[in-house]
């Protein structure tokens, strides 16, 4: 069971269709299939369905802003190089993340909802 979770995961991660492993997700840097290639799953369950991902996507940022600026501004930082880091770096991990936030969306809602191969 453990190992069925940590594969999905791990499909999750290398950005793959999260039923049969093989199919990518993404034709270019933001553009995704509508289904995979190679089974038709279709990624896009109903509309709305990419607002967890932007939870997701939302959650990390946070995460790791936080994992880094509050120790700098616990060790008393001047607030101009907190900004300097802390700024920037919330606009472009969104964008960093944005393909790993589908992805991984994807496979915790195949976890929750999982269908069979045909």
């Amino acid at each position: 069971m453990l190992s069925n979770y940590l594969l999905l995961v791990w499909r999750g991660l290398r950005q793959r269709c999260p039923r049969c492993g093989v199919g990518k997700l993404f034709k270019h840097r933001f553009t995704m299939y509508e289904c995979c290639p190679h089974c038709g799953w279709r990624y896009e369950r109903e509309e709305g369905y990419w607002t967890g991902a932007i939870a997701v996507n939302l959650i990390v940022t946070e995460l790791i802003i936080a994992a880094v600026v509050i120790p700098l501004a616990a060790m008393q930082v001047p607030l101009l190089p907190l900004f300097a880091i802390g700024l920037p770096a919330t606009a472009l991990l969104p964008l960093i993340f944005y393909r790993w936030s589908k992805s991984l969306w994807m496979t915790i809602d195949f976890m929750l909802n999982p269908t069979a191969l045909q």
